[in-house]
């Protein structure tokens, strides 16, 4: 399952009962300041444990005596299955109440089993074992029920409006429709068929973008979520006589961990990846314009770089380049603030890949994004931040069969463009107070 959230039921919090503590998750989760943290929960005759997933590291352990309360809260969010658990130690002055959302097995099983664990410990009964039964049938009848598991699908290109920042419309494709497509078209049957085209790379790169711009989003929450538990942990602590565990500190602890070298190279990798096709796609997305994101990207970069304490991680990132468009058009959209951090990640993110080495074995980047959408390899193989644009123009042209060069991509700004990235603004330019 997933842990969502713990809070102190406190007066001064505005927390007296579930009901209270249910609306502030219902809250959060409706201005996306939820984390949702993986771990596995195992229920026995004596606690309820919570582990973590990789090391399976006991996190919390529940004695069933401490757990006064348990229930389900169902189809009241888009966390639509979560168990809510309300636990106080002979230690804790005030209760803590814990939000888990249950995605694998439902939040009723995991219910059912906690309060039969309750009743035998409690009443020395022995029903838990025909609890256990009758969930495996139910999980055994699901499965024989359930198709076989597909592939991810590719992602439309229009995201639905549920509010999610996944699925929040970023910058939508120009559309074939659009007049300047109508002047490029000359009543061929080949520029009818390379106008096709360019517009269905047009469509390809602007959904790569939009996902990018995802990714980077929620890694940046992440950060803010870790800072937040290590404030959370640290406050707990405070006061302390003896550096025994208290509760709900095993899972702040996991939440406060920074991600890995590996996430942030990731994430690094990504954010020149959007500067590359913010550059390509200027003269095709507004509202918000291609300037306007590159902006919003320098707060984020700077808060990742900070996490990292030192810009040395960043500078190892090699792969990919940036174009010579893409550097051009950061030297003169940048803030002079902007520049400065841009010029402190030296030549891997400022020298552009036509003023590198012809012969720099430098490795085709491919993404791979959280939603699971594997975008189209072509897109990456012949873009100009992976070849020597200088050297090979020409050459990318005819290879291409389409046109290519600069002069077909002189195109005006389209229109009806959706503005839901004022949400992404908000929520990614916040930096953390550590």
């Amino acid at each position: 399952l997933q842990h969502l959230a713990t809070f102190i039921m406190d007066k001064s919090e505005s927390i007296v009962t579930a009901d209270d503590a249910i609306r502030k998750l219902i809250l959060l989760a409706s201005k996306e300041k939820i984390w949702a943290q993986e771990m596995l929960l195992q229920v026995n005759d004596k606690s309820i444990r919570l582990l973590d997933c990789e090391s399976q590291e006991e996190l919390e352990d529940f004695p069933l005596p401490t757990v006064q309360h348990c229930q389900t809260v169902l189809n009241q969010m888009r966390y639509s299955s979560i168990l809510l658990l309300v636990c106080q130690d002979s230690e804790q002055h005030k209760p803590d109440i814990h939000f888990f959302n249950c995605d694998e097995v439902e939040a009723e099983m995991v219910h059912e089993d906690i309060e039969s664990a309750l009743a035998d410990h409690k009443h020395g009964k022995k029903i838990r074992p025909q609890t256990l039964k009758a969930n495996q049938e139910k999980i055994r009848q699901r499965q024989s029920i359930l198709p076989p598991p597909q592939g991810p699908a590719p992602i439309p290109i229009q995201h639905d409006m549920r509010g999610s920042a996944m699925n929040r419309n970023r910058v939508a494709p120009p559309s074939q429709h659009n007049p300047d497509y109508e002047r490029r078209g000359s009543g061929s049957h080949d520029h009818e068929e390379s106008r096709a085209i360019f517009a269905q790379k047009i469509e390809k790169e602007t959904q790569i973008l939009n996902c990018t711009l995802d990714d980077i989003e929620l890694f940046v929450a992440r950060l803010q979520k870790a800072a937040e538990a290590f404030k959370q942990l640290n406050q707990r602590k405070k006061g302390k006589k003896n550096k025994k565990k208290g509760p709900a500190e095993g899972m702040l602890t996991l939440r406060a961990r920074p991600p890995s070298e590996a996430e942030f190279i990731d994430c690094f990798q990504k954010t020149k990846l959007a500067f590359n096709l913010l550059a390509k796609l200027r003269k095709h997305i507004q509202n918000p314009s291609a300037s306007e994101l590159v902006h919003f990207l320098f707060g984020p970069l700077e808060l990742i770089i900070s996490s990292c304490g030192s810009p040395e991680l960043a500078r190892s990132v090699v792969s990919p380049l940036l174009s010579k468009d893409t550097t051009d058009f950061l030297r003169g959209h940048l803030t002079p603030k902007e520049i400065n951090l841009w010029d402190s990640l030296g030549e891997t993110w400022t020298r552009s890949r036509a003023e590198w080495p012809r012969e720099a074995n430098i490795p085709t980047y491919i993404p791979k994004f959280r939603n699971g959408w594997e975008p189209p390899m072509e897109i990456f193989r012949g873009a100009p931040w992976e070849i020597d644009i200088g050297h090979l123009q020409e050459e990318l042209s005819s290879a291409n069969g389409y046109p290519y060069r600069n002069s077909s991509l002189k195109r005006g700004q389209t229109t009806d463009q959706t503005q839901a990235v004022d949400a992404f603004k908000q929520n990614v330019t916040q930096h953390v107070n550590r």
